[in-house]
């Protein structure tokens, strides 16, 4: 008579006791080494969510250098519309300072949620955790899901443009008469030339005097990157009465560490008949 504990033994099935021992164990591997997949796609996951993220973020603050529409960049960032940057990332997507509209130049939201996420949602990492943001230092961090000791699990986006390549750059140029000749150094009595720049300045926008050297000359420091600095100069003659002016301005794209350098600025008028 069979021993009823033997392995061999035939369950009513007719698979023996060593054959579903087997089994088992083969499942439980493949079961252990699809949990570690699934651990290792769900991490790869939260890190790819979290730098499309931090480099959403980088962009809304200063600007996609290759966002080009024939030749010339068309996207600055909150940095570009506002002259300064945001104090906190909740700037992007609501206006921190409210101001009228005649000198607001904040154009937001520039961060938005996906549908699925809570309105907060841009700010948040794969992880669940909020996105550290340094204005002094100039980038974007995740902790990885590990906390802010464990430097080597840090996600971390740098901006790539030091605050003053941001914020304190040079346009330049010269003001020259129909004929591209540049004003004599002493004009007449009762004419003047005036260059000024509009844009956002400090989070407001506002007319700007230009610094004037010899021969037409001016320039403006510091300027902040970006594409909505009106460049204007104006040629007024105001004796005798009535006043004359001519006016001649344009929008001029200043460049992170660039600046605009060597303008010129035409007036339709001659000085030689003035």
């Amino acid at each position: 008579m069979m021993n009823p504990k033997s392995p061999t033994m035939r369950l009513s099935s007719g698979v023996t006791l060593l054959e579903l021992l087997v089994v088992m164990m083969i499942l439980s591997l493949i079961l252990t080494a699809a949990v570690k997949t699934w651990d290792v796609t769900l991490e790869r996951g939260r890190f790819e969510t979290t730098k499309k993220k931090l480099d959403q973020l980088a962009t809304a603050i200063v600007g996609d250098p290759n966002a080009v529409v024939a030749g010339q960049r068309v996207d600055f960032g909150y940095v570009g519309d506002v002259g300064l940057l945001p104090s906190k990332l909740g700037d992007l997507v609501k206006d921190p300072l409210g101001l009228p509209d005649s000198i607001n130049p904040w154009r937001g939201p520039y961060m938005r949620a996906t549908f699925s996420e809570s309105p907060e949602g841009y700010r948040v990492d794969g992880w669940g955790d909020t996105i550290v943001y340094s204005r002094d230092s100039l980038f974007v961090r995740s902790y990885g899901g590990y906390g802010p000791l464990e430097r080597s699990r840090h996600i971390t986006r740098e901006f790539g443009y030091t605050y003053d390549a941001l914020m304190k750059n040079t346009v330049d140029g010269q003001v020259l008469d129909v004929r591209g000749v540049p004003p004599p150094d002493t004009l007449m009595n009762g004419v003047d030339i005036r260059v000024e720049m509009y844009g956002p300045r400090n989070g407001i926008l506002t007319w700007v005097p230009a610094v004037y050297g010899t021969n037409g000359q001016f320039r403006f420091y510091p300027v902040p990157q970006g594409n909505r600095h009106l460049l204007r100069a104006v040629y007024i003659h105001d004796i005798p009465p009535p006043v004359d002016s001519v006016v001649s301005q344009r929008y001029v794209t200043v460049y992170p560490k660039v600046g605009a350098r060597g303008l010129q600025v035409r007036l339709d008028v001659d000085w030689s008949q003035e």
